[in-house]
């Protein structure tokens, strides 16, 4: 499994006009994606973070070229304190007491 990690870190009070954003520009179409795992996101402070977990790498890759990132670049304009910070992870290990609950 593949992780990647997006960071966002927003100006004071956009916070939740950038969850709004992230949600209408991203949620609908990860799901559909090829090799799609699941999503998660959280929030601390003024800062946002998306976990997408893919079957492997090349999935989360051939997401991305459809533009999705670019678009949610283009839609949050000044939102942004900073330009997002992007890490990915592959699993090593997982346990989990229970199936993936929805919020």
């Amino acid at each position: 499994m593949y992780n990647a990690h997006i960071v966002y870190k927003f100006k004071e009070g956009m916070l939740e006009q950038g969850v709004s954003v992230w949600k209408e520009a991203v949620y609908s179409k990860i799901t559909q994606a090829e090799g799609f795992i699941r999503v998660q996101l959280y929030t601390n402070g003024n800062e946002m973070m998306a976990i997408g977990s893919w079957e492997d790498k090349s999935y989360a890759e051939n997401f991305m070229k459809t533009g999705v990132f670019k678009d949610l670049m283009d839609t949050f304009g000044d939102f942004l304190e900073e330009v997002p910070l992007n890490k990915t992870y592959e699993l090593r290990y997982f346990e989990s007491k229970d199936s993936s609950p929805k919020y």
